[in-house]
């Protein structure tokens, strides 16, 4: 088995969190600067006395209210789609790990490893073989190459560009590494995808390879030896101290 330096999802998890909690704050914010103009709207009612204007202003906050409602409502919607999505992504990433960890004892796996540009690699695997940058994407359907270097799913551009966003990712995370430990090593990109068929060839995605997760164990353990053992106990410390830092 691989030894696993940190925890798989757990960046995934506490982005879901931070945003659960943004929006949590935002609506009871929004309720308490609510319930205040009400309670002030109503008080002045009050005091004019005339069955009229007290009429008029029930019928004012109940639109008032019926409208925040739905909007809370909406929020409240849209809050969960996200949480599921990000579920659903912090499934095929469990996954990922999972198998991972079932490599040959000489691998590191490092999970969630932050990224200077924002999000994270999702694992970086240090072994025998190399040093590869895992990205896990959770699509459904069939992925193809746009002939730009970049991806479609079922024939039609992706919102975000996955092979550019982990190019990125690994030459930014590579600079940090260099600069802070002195270690240059060669990362090879890889995109996992758990759910979907992948008939992006080689080649055709510039320097990331796009791979289904049963072929991870062939992709990267069935290779020739690159590293010692020396040198996979420094890099992969490196990048596990640098995951901690980005906690």
């Amino acid at each position: 088995m691989a030894k696993v330096l940190g925890e798989t999802a757990r960046y995934v998890t506490k982005e879901s969190i931070k945003r659960y909690q943004r929006e949590f704050i935002v609506i009871n914010l929004a309720s308490f600067f609510l319930a205040l103009i009400i309670g002030f709207w109503l008080g002045f009612s009050l005091n004019k006395q005339t069955y009229l204007w007290i009429i008029v202003s029930i019928i004012i906050v109940a639109l008032i209210l019926f409208l925040t409602t739905q909007l809370t409502n909406r929020v409240t919607n849209k809050l969960e789609r996200k949480r599921i999505d990000f579920r659903k992504g912090a499934t095929g990433e469990a996954l990922v790990g999972y198998i991972l960890a079932g490599f040959p004892d000489a691998y590191r796996i490092i999970p969630g490893v932050e990224t200077p540009l924002g999000g994270d690699i999702d694992h970086v695997v240090v072994g025998p073989t190399g040093v590869y940058a895992v990205d896990t994407k959770n699509w459904r359907g069939i992925v193809t190459a746009d002939g730009e270097g970049e991806l479609l799913l079922n024939g039609r551009p992706t919102k975000k560009p996955a092979i550019g966003n982990l190019t990125r990712s690994i030459m930014t995370t590579k600079k940090k590494i260099k600069v802070r430990f002195a270690l240059d090593p060669y990362v090879r990109g890889v995109l996992a995808f758990p759910a979907a068929r992948v008939e992006a060839k080689w080649g055709t995605t510039g320097p990331i390879h796009c791979i289904t997760d049963e072929q991870l164990y062939d992709y990267i353990v069935e290779k020739k030896k690159r590293l010692t053992k020396k040198e996979i106990e420094l890099i992969s410390q490196a990048f596990k101290d640098f995951a901690s830092v980005s906690k």
